[in-house]
């Protein structure tokens, strides 16, 4: 499978949350994420360390052992993608026209993500980890 994971998830993964940690690095499926999203995972992590109680050394360790698994996609890639995105998203949230973009130019099965917002939009499934939990079950 062929699945977009938004910076919620992978924020969750970073933390150490099993269950995103586990369906990331069980090479089970491609991951895809865009490459912005290294830009907002770094703006957190003066808060992530100090929630994680980890040096900004380990923080960079962890960050680089995470995006082993995942494809970063740059801009590039799918922006002939980001007009579509931004209109079924109708301009709710702008940040998100990135993911659903990129879901889009890999021909994702589903687009992992916490955020409501992508429900407006009609041309990416999506799901929420519980989701996935529950079906990865049967």
């Amino acid at each position: 499978m062929i699945i977009v994971v938004d910076a919620c998830i992978f924020l969750l993964a970073l933390f150490g949350s099993r269950g995103a940690l586990t369906i990331i690095t069980s090479q089970n499926h491609q991951f895809y994420v865009p490459a912005k999203i290294v830009k907002e995972v770094d703006k957190q992590k003066k808060e992530v360390c100090k929630k994680l109680q980890i040096t900004s050394e380990e923080f960079t360790t962890n960050l680089e052992a995470l995006l082993k698994f995942v494809h970063v996609l740059q801009f590039i890639e799918y922006e002939p993608w980001m007009q579509k995105a931004k209109e079924a998203l109708q301009q709710r949230d702008v940040n998100d026209a990135d993911y659903l973009a990129c879901a889009l130019s890999v021909n994702a099965n589903f687009l992992w993500t916490q955020d409501k917002d992508f429900g407006i939009q009609q041309l990416v499934p999506t799901k929420t980890t519980a989701q996935f939990i529950e079906e990865r079950k049967h």
